[in-house]
């Protein structure tokens, strides 16, 4: 056994597992260990990969805390951990059922190596006490938060359908009533979160996720910012914040003075691909296609989907000025676009009306003819 308690072969298991190691590796820490042994020496497999420079000791930790975590299905606290759903730059994300609740839910589990720096620890908790402010049908919801051994984590609603991302690239692209609902939806759940002062600040397809219901959820405020003095600490002038192909020209800018007006950018960004099956720009380099977002000439999404519309067009030109003075001005406003019927709806309503009205008066007509002979 090692000093952490785990039998040595999990942790020289795990680690052949995720390639940090090779069965060459294996061998010489076995033959060292048994060497160490013959002339007295006590050594465990863990100290002989860090002396001989195999592995780091932080990746010794991190492979005892995943030995803990129990990535096998195991238990993580009060959570039995299930399979892993997803993983980013933050960490993992498990399907997990609470022990003893029943529950099951969606856990992040934060990487060592992220909660290594203060600030990123801070982003973290930040992403948890937005997520709490926020009570909204369109909004994931957050249970429960904590630490287990060095691990940060919180669990979540577990959502069981697919990313808004990967439900367009099933279809190709959605037709324009489809992708009005999910944008209006989307607008209402953003709505809420600035009304409680938290800008989301990364909304795009992969952050859009289907409930059982078929309805769409807002998650992953990891990037969140809140109108409030803790941000100063939390963005710095000149960095970028948010994703390449949906960021707002001001996030391109490095800016910190990012509000609500920025997730209205972003949000027709992700629109736009509803409409067209495709992102706005596409670039050889991360600097091209930022580039593209300062001067605003993207293809309209017409030339990919015939059937849109003008008023729709419309809506999306006027989510995704590049200067933000001339979008609209909070997700109230994008709503009400998108329920407000276009001058042509109406032309085109009143016309049948006078049309149904005419036709009425004609048939009436011909009845009181056709009464007054008989």
């Amino acid at each position: 056994m090692s000093e952490q308690g785990e039998p040595v072969v999990s942790i020289v298991k795990l680690a052949l597992e995720k390639k940090l190691i090779s069965l060459k590796h294996v061998d010489q820490c076995i033959d060292l260990v048994k060497k160490s042994k013959n002339i007295g020496l006590e050594t465990t497999h863990e100290e002989v990969l860090v002396k001989q420079g195999i592995l780091s000791e932080e990746q010794i930790q991190d492979l005892r805390d995943m030995c803990q975590m129990a990535e096998g299905g195991t238990v993580f606290g009060v959570y039995r951990l299930g399979r892993l759903i997803g993983q980013g730059g933050m960490g993992k994300v498990y399907e997990a059922v609470h022990e003893v609740m029943g529950r099951s839910v969606a856990i992040k589990v934060v990487s060592t190596k992220f909660t290594e720096d203060k600030n990123n620890t801070v982003r973290f908790y930040q992403e948890i006490r937005a997520l709490a402010k926020l009570n909204h049908p369109n909004i994931v919801i957050i249970y429960d938060a904590g630490k287990v051994n060095r691990r940060h984590y919180f669990a979540m609603e577990l959502l069981s359908g697919l990313s808004l991302k990967a439900y367009v690239d099933s279809k190709t692209f959605l037709a324009e009533k489809e992708a009005l609902k999910i944008t209006r939806a989307t607008a209402r759940a953003l709505g809420h979160a600035h009304a409680k002062s938290v800008i989301h600040r990364d909304v795009k397809p992969e952050n859009i996720i289907f409930d059982a219901n078929n309805a769409p959820k807002l998650t992953d405020f990891g990037l969140v910012m809140h109108y409030d003095t803790d941000h100063k600490t939390l963005t710095q002038e000149g960095m970028m914040v948010g994703s390449f192909h949906y960021a707002s020209p001001e996030q391109v800018d490095g800016r910190r003075d990012i509000d609500g007006r920025s997730d209205i950018y972003s949000l027709g960004a992700t629109m736009y691909y509803m409409l067209a099956g495709r992102t706005m720009y596409t670039g050889g380099s991360p600097q091209e296609l930022l580039s593209k977002h300062l001067k605003g000439r993207y293809v309209s999404p017409k030339q990919y989907n015939p059937s849109v519309t003008g008023h729709t067009l419309r809506i999306l030109r006027k989510m995704l000025m590049v200067n933000r003075e001339k979008r609209f001005q909070s997700m109230e406003q994008v709503i009400d676009a998108i329920e407000r019927p276009s001058l042509r709806s109406k032309i085109i309503m009143a016309a049948y009306t006078a049309l149904a009205g005419a036709l009425l008066f004609f048939v009436g007509t011909l009845m009181q003819r056709f009464m007054h002979i008989f």
